[in-house]
This record gives C-alpha cells, structure tokens and sequence, in this order.
C-alpha cells in the first residue's frame, strides 16, 4: 500500500493510481472463473513499533484506505488486510514486537488500535461492496509473542466492527516453519487456531497451514475446522489445483512437495519460481504443438528424462523413453529416502504418470549403447542419464572397504547400526547423517567450509540442523578430510591435523560428476541433446526445468 512497506523484490503494488490499469487486467483475467481479492499488506522491515511517530501512523493508515479505494477501481470483489507475519499491522499487535508506552501499546485494547483504525479507515473509503478479511497470526510460538486466547478476542473485537471473514494463519520470522510449513511440519498443523477462532465468532473463518493435498483441504471443512481451507504454495506447483480438486481429479494435481524453494527465491530477491513445476513464473511462454512428425528417444527416467518426455510428449512428438532400472524417478527416488522426504515420491509418480498417460513408450530395465540408439532413426536423442556420486582421492580412501557414498547408504535400505562418518555438509550430507541416525547409528559429520545446508531454505535448513544437534550428532565445519587409516580419519582443522575415529563406515556426500559417456559415443552428425545431472549436476529443479526447456526447442 506504500513503497516505503514494499516486503520483497517485485512485489505487486497498489499505491499510486498509474498501478490501476495493470490491476484491472489482472481481475479481468480471473473473474470470469471466480471472485477475487487482494490483499493489502505493509512490511516495517527492520523498523519496531516505537519507531513510528503519530503524523507516520496517520499516513501509513491512510494508504491502507486509499488502497482499498483503488482495489474498488481495479474491480476487485474483496480486500484483505495482512495483520500477521512480521508485517506492520502484525508488529503492532504483537507484545512480542510492540514495546510502545502510549495509546498504540500494553494491553491487548491499545496494541489492537491500529488495526481497528485501518479497518475503520478501510471500510469508510470503500464502502460496503467488497467483502472485507483480515489475517493473523493466532499463535506466534514465542514465548512472549500472540497467543489464541489474545487473537481470538481480536476476532471477536474486528467481527464487531464489520469484518467479513477472517484468516487462521501463524508463526512469526522466528517460527517461519509455523506459518509456511515445510516438509517436516505434518500438513493441517494450524487447524486447531482456525478452529478456536472459529467458535469464538460468528464470521466465516478461513484454515490455512500446509493444506496440500485434496483430500486434506476437504476434510478441514467437513471435520469443522474451519468454513474455507486455503492453499498457496500448491496453487504455484499446480495452477489448477483448485479446479482438479474440485473437480475430483486429484491423481492430475502436480503436487507441491513442500520445500519451499520458491521462499527460498523470494527471499534471495528473485523471481518466483518452483522446483517442481518448471512453468511457474514464465506462463507467458508458449506451450505450442508441434507442425511437424518428430520422433525423439530419451534415455534416462529421472527427473530430466521424465520432465523432457512428458513436455515433448504433450506437444505432440512421438517419445520413446529408455531406463536402465526397473523403476523410474533416477536419484529422486533415493533422495526421497531420508526422513520427512517421502513427499516427493508423490511428485514422481505424478510425472511418471503424465509420461504414460501422454502415450510415450516407456521401456524399463532397459540400458542401451550406441548401436541401440543408431538403429532408433529418431529425429533427436536427449541424453539424460545422470550423474555418480564422488569419493575424494584422498590417501586410503581406495583401498578401504569401509568407503562408501551417500547414494549407496540411501540405497541399501536399513544400514546397519554403527559408527558412520559423513564427509561433506551440503543437503545430501545432512539428510543422510540424519537417515543414519533415524536407523540407529552414531554419526560424525565434517565439512571443509564454514557452510552448512547449501541450498535448502532456512527454515528446513534450521529444524534438519536442531533435529541433529538434539540428537547428538556432531558437526565439525572447517574441517578437511586428509586421510583414513583403518577406522581412523585424519582431518586439517584451520592449522591444526588430528585423528578421529574409529568409524565403521566414511560416507562421502561431496558432489557427483556427470554420466556422459554415452553421448560422447555416439555420432556427432546424429541431433543429440544431454540434460540434466548428465550435462552438469544439478538440483530436482534446474533437472526438472532442463527437460521441459528442452522439449521446448523441439
């Protein structure tokens, strides 16, 4: 509502009358398949409540208004004010963030002021055509933050002053994992707040928290945790999640697998995207059929290969698909191993799905040379079978029988308890030392940087890293692998060289180099295209986005 409230790169605005024109073609687009809302928000980044004077309140409280003026222009049919995480009307609510000692803090009454006083202000200025919601954060889950029995009186404050509807959201920064759960937090945790508002006002009451699957949304409304159940996340993952769910086409939803990867580009300050979805955020770009017979051989069922056959196959060219294995999913089947990963399996057997379903020739268990593929004749061979997991070439490492890789330990099933060693602190590293300790083993793990997690979101990266250090895991970052010895590792710490040990098992969990020789085997005349971890070793979602680029350029 105000530039000086922007929350992040490229947010959408709605504070300057030239902002209108854009905003109607936005509803003008969605309103012929439902109503739509806007919601309007103001993020005080680093700036407390005391910072504030009285003339900046009045200001900043008008442009809530006039906002709310301009939503009425743009044809929006709702406007809802964001009063939770860590934006402004939340930080004033909040005695966790609000340590005023005038009229706008102390009690519940004081600290609910500004919020009462945009409502009031918002209502004047637009009237009663829209529909009119607000969000919190019923809990915080900090010691001296909101708690249910102070929210649900805010409920009951903002139903008395005309309020339509409410959002049970929760959590703060601190407790992100709270209101954007990832992975780990078990879908429908926020569901009791929406419940407990839910009996204490008489306005519908919308349940949100990691609402992800079909089958969990319905049940929010019918079990009577809330009167709506909303979802995010899953609507950038699959744009049409909520027709197919409504529709009963639940095996068609692309399904979010709830890592957070598009918090994680959001807050890096870039543009939007999804690991699993490759379409997310380039919607503009043309998905056209092909004009012409194309026959195209892809070998390899990962993540790649399956994104590439499906994308090529839905365009219309015929695919013919080999895998050396007898299932498909490639290293995404061994990285769904680790605890709290089992989600994306559901996302690769919904691309294996889409593969069968858009009529490509699957053949599984299946590995192919060059002559092999000579003798297919295809238009265009895409090269997508992946990359093996390293072993540094350190002194002993060798001759060892107790050198393995994390994809071996992933793969054996149930590891035997014992003494294990995990070299390299990326996300491989930590969700296989966590695997081992799930399964009953002692684990060390050393890191040759001072950075740990690489690429997993800070909020997945801070609970995998508490769940290890509660249970007694040792993480030792700065710290070099020279050697082993028997169960014994040499290691370099800053000047330092020291012994530890002894280990049953070294696991290194230190990259992958890329399995291209195929390619390199076959003729250069012939059109071939590698992707994936095969031309470079890549995350689920480059691998992902790479196929479909690739069928793009069919």
């Amino acid at each position: 509502v105000h530039p000086d409230g922007r929350g992040f790169n490229n947010q959408l605005g709605i504070y300057e009358d030239r902002l209108i024109p854009g905003l109607e073609q936005l509803t003008a687009g969605i309103q012929p398949h439902c109503p739509v809302g806007v919601q309007l928000s103001f993020k005080s980044i680093s700036r407390m409540p005391e910072t504030f004077s009285l003339e900046e309140i009045s200001r900043y409280c008008q442009a809530f208004a006039q906002g709310a003026v301009r939503a009425k222009k743009a044809g929006f049919d709702a406007v809802e004010l964001h009063a939770c995480h860590d934006y402004w009307l939340n930080y004033f609510l909040s005695p966790h963030f609000n340590h005023r000692s005038d009229a706008y803090g102390g009690s519940l009454e004081n600290r609910f002021r500004l919020l009462r006083e945009v409502v009031l202000a918002v209502r004047e200025a637009m009237g009663q055509e829209l529909a009119l919601g607000v969000r919190l954060s019923l809990d915080e889950f900090v010691d001296d933050g909101l708690k249910p029995f102070e929210t649900t009186q805010v409920g009951v404050w903002l139903e008395a002053l005309g309020v339509d509807y409410l959002s049970a959201s929760g959590g703060i920064g601190l407790t992100q994992h709270r209101m954007s759960p990832p992975m780990e937090v078990e879908r429908g945790s926020l569901l009791p707040l929406a419940r407990a508002l839910k009996q204490a006002v008489g306005i519908p009451v919308i349940g949100v928290g990691r609402l992800d699957r079909p089958e969990v949304m319905r049940s929010a409304v019918a079990n009577g945790d809330a009167d709506m159940a909303a979802v995010a996340r899953s609507l950038i993952a699959d744009p049409a999640y909520a027709v197919k769910t409504l529709q009963n086409r639940d095996s068609d939803i692309r399904p979010c697998v709830a890592c957070n990867f598009c918090l994680l580009r959001l807050h890096q300050g870039q543009a939007l995207r999804c690991a699993v979805n490759p379409r997310a955020g380039r919607e503009s770009k043309s998905f056209t059929p092909l004009t012409r017979d194309i026959y195209t051989v892809v070998v390899g069922g990962g993540p790649a290969g399956l994104s590439y056959a499906a994308a090529a196959a839905g365009r219309g060219a015929r695919v013919r698909l080999y895998e050396r294995k007898a299932e498909l999913g490639g290293m995404v089947t061994v990285g769904a191993r680790p605890p709290f990963k089992d989600v994306l399996e559901d996302f690769i057997h919904h691309l294996s799905d889409a593969v069968y379903a858009s009529g490509v020739d699957v053949r599984t268990g299946c590995e192919v040379n060059a002559e092999t593929l000579r003798k297919e004749s295809a238009h265009k061979v895409v090269i997508a079978t992946g990359a093996s997991p390293l072993i540094l070439p350190v002194d002993g490492a060798a001759q060892s029988d107790r050198v393995c890789t994390a994809v071996d330990i992933l793969e054996a099933g149930s590891p035997p308890p014992g003494r294990y060693l995990v070299i390299g602190g990326g996300a491989v590293g930590l969700e296989t030392a966590e695997y081992l300790l799930f399964q009953g083993g002692l684990v060390t793990l050393i890191e040759m940087t001072g950075t740990i997690g690489s690429g997993l979101h800070a909020t997945r990266l801070r609970l995998l890293t508490d769940r290890l250090y509660q249970s007694g895991v040792s993480v030792m970052k700065h710290t070099r692998l020279m050697s082993l010895d028997g169960g014994f590792a040499c290691v370099r710490k800053e000047d330092a060289e020291f012994q530890i040990g002894p280990y049953d098992r070294f696991v290194f969990a230190v990259g992958s180099a890329s399995n291209n020789q195929l390619a390199e085997a076959l003729d250069v005349e012939m059109n071939i295209e590698v992707i994936g971890d095969a031309r470079e070793p890549l995350s689920i979602y480059e691998a992902v986005r790479d196929g479909h680029d690739a069928a793009m350029r069919l």
